[in-house]
C-alpha cells in the first residue's frame, strides 16, 4: 500500500466531511459521535504489541487484533458493545459483533435505505501469510445469511481473495435477495496504523472504507 497517497485521500474525505457535517449543528456526525480525547493511547499500546509480535501463542496473537476493533468501535457513542466470541452462533464462528445503540449510525456512514439486519467481523493477525480466497468465501456466506455488512481486518490480503471481495460487493443483487447493506469491507492493519498515529477520525475512517468497498475502488489501497 502507498501509505503517503492514503494518508492524503483519507484526510481529504475526513477534512470534507467535518466541514459539511458542521452545517448540520444538532445532527448526529462522526464528529459528535466519536471521542479521542487521549490520542487513541490504549490503541497504540496494542497496535505496538502487534507490530513487536509480542505474543505467545496464536490466540494471543489473534486477541490483540480483535481487542485493537474492540477499542476503536467502542469510541463511537452509537455502539453500545463489541463482543469478541470465538463461538459458534447463528452465522459460525465470528470474531466482532457490534451492537448498536440506533440506526443512525447507517445513516452516518452513508447506508441511507441501504441498512443492513447486523454488523460483523473477522480478524486475521496474520504475519507473513495474506487473507486467501476460501476465507473470503466464508465471509460472503455468513454475510448473505445474516444480511450483514461484515467488516474483515488482515494485515494484506492476496489478488484472488480481493477478486472475491469485489465480486460479491458488485453482484451481490443478483446472488440473494434483500441484500440491502450487505457488504464486505476489507481493512488492513496498515490503514488502522495510519488511522491511529496521525490521530484520525475512526468513525470517518469506517464510512470511507464502507463507500470505498461498495464498487471496490478500496482496492487500490489493498
Amino acid at each position: 500500500m502507498d501509505c503517503d497517497r492514503f494518508l492524503l485521500d483519507i484526510q481529504d474525505f475526513i477534512d470534507k466531511s467535518t466541514q459539511n457535517d458542521d452545517r448540520k449543528r444538532d445532527i448526529l456526525t462522526c464528529s459528535n459521535t466519536f471521542t479521542c480525547d487521549d490520542g487513541y493511547k490504549s490503541e497504540k499500546e496494542i497496535l505496538a504489541k502487534i507490530k513487536a509480535g509480542s505474543f505467545k501463542n496464536t490466540k494471543e496473537q489473534g486477541d490483540l487484533l480483535e481487542d485493537l476493533l474492540k477499542s476503536l468501535f467502542n469510541r463511537m457513542s452509537l455502539i453500545s458493545s463489541l463482543s469478541v466470541t470465538n463461538r459458534d452462533t447463528a452465522l459460525g464462528q465470528i470474531d466482532i459483533n457490534l451492537m448498536i445503540v440506533d440506526e443512525t449510525i447507517y445513516e452516518i456512514w452513508g447506508l441511507i435505505g441501504d441498512c443492513p439486519s447486523c454488523l460483523i467481523g473477522e480478524c486475521k493477525n496474520y504475519q507473513t501469510d495474506k487473507v486467501a480466497r476460501p476465507e473470503i468465501e466464508k465471509t460472503c456466506w455468513r454475510a448473505c445469511k445474516g444480511r450483514a455488512l461484515s467488516f474483515f481486518i488482515g494485515s494484506s490480503f492476496k489478488e484472488t481473495a480481493i477478486e472475491e471481495i469485489g465480486d460479491f460487493n458488485v453482484q451481490k443483487e443478483s446472488i440473494f435477495h434483500r441484500s440491502e447493506g450487505v457488504y464486505i469491507v476489507p481493512i488492513t492493519l496498515g490503514m488502522l496504523d495510519i488511522v491511529i498515529s496521525y490521530k484520525l477520525n475512526f468513525c470517518y475512517f469506517v464510512r470511507w472504507a464502507i463507500q470505498a468497498s461498495k464498487k471496490m475502488a478500496i482496492a487500490n489501497y489493498l
